[in-house]
């Protein structure tokens, strides 16, 4: 039997770091190979372990990988970052790697470099990693508290005399004592680490209890997204995956819209929200399956739409429930399906080709002028967006009908509605102020967002409901506007055209008025305070 060779891996990394974190990972696993220095590469290696002590200096780190790419171009690449950073995610995920991990365990690293050799992409960043407080003092104790805090004054005192030396202006004699005291603080760096082990300070153990099981850590990494392969079912069911953790039972609305939405029941809110997410699936895996897609996918979702709302309103409450009206038992979901208008149309919505069709055919998403592939993180969080503003939007219709419903069918208020929702008044009050806003949104709000090629969406960001605004062009629904609501874009170009103009004028106007203040009347008033002050200089003298 011919034994399987051991898969090659090259670790950039500082020494020290290096020859103990190659000691854990092929201690653990047998098919790793770890080697430490470029010489020692026999062909093409199949990943490239890129360990990074501080991470400031986006630019150059992007240039390190750049050239490691042009010399082992079909290596992917993974960076491991410190658990402090002072960079954002977003600029971590521009670095051109097949993966970035932060602040991981042995076990964690060990996952992802196997999920990067059969050609998928991590990306686990977040700015800090919390642990269970309560249960560290157990782990670790008073000597690793020790340690962390003399590497944390260690590292304060070489970062000030690095700032020190980079003074031109000091003197070769003091600058020869501040690079003795450097060389002697990473000096007991080193030591340090090579007593206690490099991966207590940038790979943190897992906490243990006393019956020496696994407590996971507090995952809070802002960005986690692990893509095994590229097929449509792993990215949906990623996207599916992401989407769902953000529809929380306690999302709290920072909008100053979706009325409707959040005049539901926090439990028939949840429900519509994670409903509309599993139709949402049905729809894409229909999609899937169809051979023929000549048609756009446009055309065939707005065929759908009613379909759609239709199977929302059955599932996301019981389809048995029944309540009284007018002396008969009605079932609540065929009554809001027969009830409702199931084909509106939300004018706002994006093209929901911009989900659909990067994730069935595999194409490439424009972000930010640049044509980025499907498993790239940024794309994979752009389609989260879409989603997520689809959900909300499509909510919100359907919230309106079921207030509409309710306002027909008092017994259906205390199922659906918030309690303070329950009296007519408020209920007549809330349907007043949500089509006032959607009045005020259409004639109004709608034109100048066309006009200024911007479309909301709807995002979660830390339990809240959160509104962005995104520049796209908009120019042939702008030219779809009815009379009225071009006279709104019409009279917004008008302003445009005519305030340098007017601006021109009173700046003009302002000029003159201060040449007349200034050389006629102020010249005036001082000859004639001039003639007065002789006059009485004269009268004086004679007296």
């Amino acid at each position: 039997m011919i034994e399987e060779r051991a898969k090659q891996i090259l670790m950039i990394a500082p020494a020290l770091l290096g020859e103990s974190l190659a000691l854990q990972l092929t201690s653990q696993d047998n098919n790793l190979e770890i080697i430490l220095d470029k010489k020692d590469i026999n062909g093409l290696p199949k990943l490239i372990l890129f360990c990074l002590e501080e991470v400031e200096l986006s630019n150059s780190i992007k240039l390190e990988i750049l050239k490691l790419k042009e010399r082992w171009d079909q290596s992917p690449v993974l960076i491991v970052i410190p658990k402090n950073i002072k960079l954002s995610s977003a600029d971590l995920m521009t670095f051109g790697s097949e993966g970035v991990i932060q602040d991981p365990t042995v076990e964690i690293l060990r996952d992802t470099i196997n999920i990067l050799l059969e050609g998928g992409r991590v990306f686990k960043i977040n700015n800090e990693t919390n642990y269970n407080a309560d249960s560290i003092p157990n782990s670790y104790g008073l000597g690793h508290w020790l340690l962390t805090s003399g590497l944390s004054q260690i590292n304060k005192d070489l970062h000030t005399i690095d700032r020190m030396i980079g003074n031109k202006s000091i003197n070769s004699f003091y600058l020869f004592i501040l690079l003795g005291r450097r060389r002697e603080l990473l000096i007991a760096k080193r030591l340090i680490i090579w007593l206690w082990g490099p991966l207590e300070v940038l790979i943190e153990s897992p906490i243990k209890n006393n019956s020496d099981e696994k407590i996971n850590l507090i995952n809070k990494y802002s960005t986690d997204i692990t893509i095994r392969n590229t097929s449509t079912n792993e990215l949906w069911k990623l996207i599916y995956k992401r989407v769902k953790e953000r529809l929380k039972d306690n999302l709290t609305n920072s909008t100053d819209e979706l009325a409707a939405l959040y005049s539901l029941n926090k439990n028939k809110r949840t429900n519509l929200l994670k409903t509309l997410l599993h139709e949402f699936s049905i729809i894409l895996n229909k999609l899937d399956s169809k051979n023929d897609r000549e048609k756009e996918f446009e055309e065939i979702l707005e065929s759908i739409t009613p379909e759609l709302r239709a199977n929302t309103f059955r599932n996301f409450i019981d389809s048995y429930d029944r309540l009284k009206k007018n002396g008969v038992d009605v079932f609540i979901s065929e009554f809001l399906v027969q009830n409702a208008e199931l084909g509106i149309i939300d004018d706002e919505l994006p093209p929901i080709a911009l989900i659909i069709d990067p994730i069935l055919n595999n194409k490439p998403i424009l972000i930010d002028g640049e044509y980025l592939s499907i498993e790239d993180p940024r794309s994979i969080i752009q389609l989260e967006t879409f989603v997520l503003n689809w959900i909300f939007r499509t909510a919100e219709i359907i919230c309106e009908e079921i207030i509409s419903s309710c306002s027909e069918w008092p017994e259906l208020r205390k199922y659906f509605l918030n309690k303070e929702l329950v009296s007519t008044r408020e209920l007549e009050r809330k349907r007043n102020q949500i089509n006032t806003n959607n009045q005020l949104q259409n004639l109004l709000k709608k034109p100048i967002r066309l006009y200024e090629s911007k479309r909301l969406y709807y995002t979660v960001k830390n339990n809240k409901i959160e509104k962005i605004i995104i520049l796209e062009t908009r120019d042939d629904e702008l030219r779809k506007l009815n009379w009225t609501q071009r006279q709104i874009a019409f009279t917004i170009e008008l302003r445009d055209a005519l305030a340098p103009q007017i601006q021109a004028i009173i700046q003009y106007l302002g000029d003159l008025i201060v040449l007349i203040l200034t050389k006629v009347v102020g010249r005036s008033i001082g000859l004639i305070g001039r003639g007065i002050a002789q006059g009485m200089g004269r009268n004086l003298s004679k007296g």
